[in-house]
């Protein structure tokens, strides 16, 4: 006796491949979402670790500031150190471009046309550039973006207001905060700098400490008298 053949019905057919686009639909939405919060989360994760060394590299800067001699226009010795709560300029003897010399540099925050700051890196290298006196024109031959869209930038100093209020040390006289520090008219650099990052409702505050003595680079010229 013959056994009749069964096969799949139209309908039948129709319904498997209806609930197979259906699976397949749903198996490549969800790799889609997967996908993008992956791409997602590995750019916050590059970004965080570019912003992370950025800061490790601006802190390695600042705490190797250190107190540099030049010469003003009547030959007199002065500090190199200009600072306001946007931008820095002194000597270093850890920049981002030479480990083997100091280096000049310029830190300052830049407004962008978001109306958010970047903070902008430049210097130069003092085996091309020997900086001898405060008329001298300083041409940066390296810039660098360090960190951008930052909702705050804002840096401070802590030092003595002068040499004379250093060296005399008269009755509540002490280093005090100071939004701006110049070396060449307080004749010191700064003990401390601080700077402080805001970024989205979140800040970053680090302090860099310095030599608290400035005032001893001045010992061979006290000892000349060219002081």
């Amino acid at each position: 006796m013959m056994r009749k053949q069964h096969g799949f019905t139209l309908i039948e057919l129709l319904i498997s491949v209806t609930l197979l686009s259906m699976l397949m639909f749903t198996g490549n939405y969800v790799y889609m979402q997967l996908a993008s919060r992956w791409n997602k989360e590995l750019g916050s994760f590059e970004q965080n670790i570019a912003q992370t060394k950025a800061v490790y590299l601006l802190q390695a800067t600042l705490d190797s500031v250190e107190p540099y001699l030049i010469k003003n226009n009547k030959g007199r010795p002065e500090m190199f150190f200009v600072g306001d709560d946007k931008s820095l300029l002194a000597m270093t003897k850890r920049g981002l471009i030479d480990t083997q010399h100091p280096e000049i540099f310029r830190l300052t925050a830049v407004q962008n046309k978001n109306g958010k700051y970047d903070l902008v890196y430049q210097a130069v290298s003092g085996s091309e550039l020997l900086l001898i006196n405060s008329e001298q024109n300083i041409e940066f031959t390296y810039k660098k973006t360090l960190l951008t869209n930052l909702d705050e930038v804002n840096i401070t100093y802590f030092g003595w207001k002068n040499l004379d209020q250093m060296a005399l040390q008269t009755s509540g006289a002490e280093p005090v905060w100071q939004s701006k520090y110049s070396g060449l008219d307080q004749q010191l650099t700064p003990q401390k700098i601080k700077v402080t990052l805001l970024k989205n409702q979140q800040s970053l505050i680090f302090y860099s400490q310095l030599d608290t003595k400035s005032n001893t680079w001045y010992g061979n010229y006290i000892q000349t008298g060219d002081f």
